[in-house]
Parts: structure tokens; sequence; C-alpha cells
């Protein structure tokens, strides 16, 4: 009993057909790289705003909870409002639990790098300053305790080190703020 030769069909992929198919797989992955790129992209953006978010928060939390007249709260004698600027450095990346990490006063050069710039703002008002619906007439401080009901606390963090592609383009918008929170309490 002889065999019958295999017809070209039966025999598989030719070189041609293989090349076409690979240039087909690299044509589509090539479309889907940009997505990739983007999703990291994306990913560190969210990253950088959860934690700007959880550090704007702790500062809120930490002042609401001080007591009206406390340190931290209080606007200096015939100033419009107190303003505190810290740093968060993140020290040394490798050591966990490096001293130098943390917030510092001011921008410290000898902590490592800067991660967050936090600004906060307290100003004082009277409750008769909502009659309008705005908070637009603070008081000075050193105004007497009891003209003061209520204080707006603001805490605005930025990145410094944010690249430009992330901020919205190069120039007046690198120095946007990122976040700003704000607060209300009352006496």
């Amino acid at each position: 009993m002889t065999r019958a030769p295999h017809s070209a069909q039966a025999a598989g992929f030719s070189l041609v057909e293989a090349l076409i198919a690979a240039a087909l797989l690299l044509i589509i992955s090539l479309g889907l790289i940009p997505l990739f790129a983007r999703s990291i992209v994306d990913n560190t953006t969210g990253a950088d705003s959860t934690q700007a978010t959880n550090h704007g928060k702790t500062q809120l939390e930490e002042l609401i909870q001080t007591p009206f007249g406390g340190q931290g709260v209080t606007v200096p004698v015939g100033a419009e409002m107190a303003e505190t600027r810290e740093s968060w450095a993140q020290g040394d990346p490798e050591e966990v639990g490096d001293a130098d990490e943390g917030w510092w006063p001011g921008q410290p050069s000898d902590k490592g790098t800067v991660l967050w710039e936090r600004v906060t703002r307290v100003r004082q008002y009277s409750i008769s300053d909502l009659d309008d619906g705005k908070l637009d007439n603070p008081l000075p401080g050193g105004t007497q305790a009891s003209a003061v009901q209520l204080k707006e606390i603001e805490v605005e963090l930025e990145n410094p080190k944010r690249q430009s592609i992330l901020r919205g383009g190069s120039g007046g918008g690198a120095n946007r703020s990122e976040l700003t929170l704000r607060m209300i309490k009352a006496f």
C-alpha cells in the first residue's frame, strides 16, 4: 500500500505567512505600548494625589482637634492670617525609619529629597461675615476673642519635583498648587 504525497496546503505555515503574522502582531503591539505608558503615568499621578490628600487631611485633622484659641490656629496680632510653611523630606530611601524623614519647617536642604511642600493658612471671621454668604472680611489677629466665631483653615500642598508634562505644561503652570483643602472651624 502506497501513500499519496501530502499537498502543499496541508504542510503548515510558510515562511511568508509567518512573517506576515509577526508583522501584524508587531503593529498591534506598537499600538498598545502608549496605553501601557499612559497607565504607568496615571498610576503614579494617582499615588501622588493620594499621598498629598492624606498629608493635607492629617494636617486638617490635627488642627480641628486643637482648641479654638490654641497654638496653630491663632492669628498673630495685627496679621490678617497665620501662615506655616513645611516640607516633607524623604531622608535616605535606603534606610527604613530614617530620622531625616518627615515634616520640617521651611525647605530643609540637609534632610534628603523634598517630596511635598505644605502651606497652612488660618484666617478668623465673625459669624456676621456670613450674612452675604461669603467669608470675605477676615478679622486681624489681636481682635477680641468674643468677636471671633469662625476660623478658616486652608492647607495647600505642592510637589516641587513634579515634571511639567504632568502639570499642564511649562512656564506659569509649573508653580500651580497641586491640592488645596479648606475647612471652617466654629467656636
